[in-house]
């Protein structure tokens, strides 16, 4: 863990898309399945010492959640970048990120969303910031490569950090 996060004030880590999908996609690349044609869709996670800063930045959780609007695209990022038949290897990986993180998923209803916010910056992003906002007590920290969201998160008095934040070190 990169020296300036070795004490997190924050209890419980929010995910946006971009990491979660970073970490599907390193483990499809470098992992057992060796998906090369993949390798272009690596944006941020490209050499394994920026895996493992990321690992063990989220070791020090207690709380890993995100929003099944962030599963759906993920869903659709699977559908997209990946051929039909390695489709259930890939979500294969998924499932095991989520399993091996105790992943918790916080419903984040349209309805119940600022409707100038999601016309402003999208519904995903919305959830994101009404989850981080609800668990507030649990002390959340929003982790995502989305500048706006992250911008966003600030102006709304929550903790938010880019992906390159904890990697680079």
């Amino acid at each position: 863990m990169p020296p300036r996060f070795a004490t997190p004030e924050w209890r419980t880590l929010v995910f946006d898309t971009g990491p979660l999908w970073e970490l599907a996609l390193f483990n499809a690349v470098r992992g057992p399945l060796g998906f090369a044609s993949l390798e272009g869709e690596l944006q941020h996670l490209r050499e394994h010492s920026s895996y493992e800063a990321l690992s063990k930045f989220v070791a020090h959780f207690h709380g890993k959640t995100t929003t099944p609007h962030v599963v759906a695209e993920i869903s659709a990022r699977i559908t997209r970048a990946t051929d039909r038949k390695g489709q259930p290897a890939v979500w294969n990986l998924v499932y095991h990120e989520f399993s091996s993180m105790g992943m918790d998923e916080g419903v984040m209803k349209l309805l119940e969303m600022p409707q100038e916010l999601v016309a402003r910056i999208g519904a995903v992003d919305v959830s994101i910031l009404e989850l981080g906002r609800s668990l507030n007590s649990a002390q959340p920290l929003v982790l995502s490569v989305d500048t706006a969201l992250i911008a966003e998160c600030k102006r709304a008095g929550l903790q938010a950090l880019h992906l390159w934040e904890v990697i680079s070190t």
